[in-house]
């Protein structure tokens, strides 16, 4: 069975998987932010705002692994 650290450890470089493709996604959305209309524009900011909290939130859970404040959550 895998010890608590490498669970850690796995999780939080699929958290680093999931913030790489979110910030794809900002990027993406950023780069439609010029060609659409003002209404367009609305819902690409919404999309901007909801990956960019998606990805806040893996960074803080990325922090509290390193900071052991999850380890209970791994233990059998």
């Amino acid at each position: 069975m895998p010890s608590t650290a490498e669970k850690k450890r796995i999780v939080t470089h699929f958290l680093a998987r999931c913030n790489a493709y979110a910030k794809e996604r900002i990027e993406h959305y950023r780069g439609q932010l010029s060609v659409g209309d003002a209404m367009d524009a609305l819902a690409i900011q919404d999309k901007i705002g909801h990956w960019s909290a998606y990805q806040a939130f893996n960074e803080h859970t990325i922090e509290e692994l390193a900071a052991d404040t999850l380890d209970d959550w791994f233990e059998s």
